[in-house]
């Protein structure tokens, strides 16, 4: 019995050494690893911290299945993905970003957005305007 109880012991500490922790992922690696669409964007309009008004039910769909690539060299690709909104308009678009505030906020293209949320699929970035709020919600591909 004590032989059992001693070969399974081992085999458990073996098994628990063996198994190599996951890597933990920076929030710039989370970013510029894939690529981002957005499925959600809404309107705080009276600042009272709760979204009212989605914005995103009327955006048209040349402007929905745009796809967006953020760099580690701090450029962000904006493509316009299957369907434009004016056919002169360019497929792709360059601006730079940059995470500030110990990686709390965005500036994306000058705008500067609290990041609300950031994990392998999902972005929630919260834009202030005085006494209200937008956020925009993008979910990775």
């Amino acid at each position: 019995m004590k032989r059992t109880s001693s070969f399974t012991a081992i085999c458990l500490i073996l098994l628990l050494c063996s198994c190599s922790k996951d890597k933990v992922q920076s929030k710039t690696e989370m970013l510029t690893t894939g690529t981002w669409k957005l499925t959600g964007s809404e309107t705080d309009a009276d600042g009272n911290g709760t979204y009212e008004i989605n914005d995103y039910a009327g955006f048209l769909p040349c402007f929905t299945d745009n796809i967006y690539t953020f760099q580690t060299n701090g450029q962000a690709v904006s493509d316009e993905g299957p369907t434009k909104c004016d056919p002169m308009d360019p497929q792709t678009e360059t601006v730079s970003w940059q995470f500030t505030n110990n990686e709390n906020s965005m500036i994306i293209d000058g705008d500067t957005y609290e990041v609300k949320e950031i994990s392998n699929t999902t972005l929630r970035l919260k834009l202030s305007f005085g006494a209200f709020s937008s956020q925009v919600i993008f979910t990775k591909r």
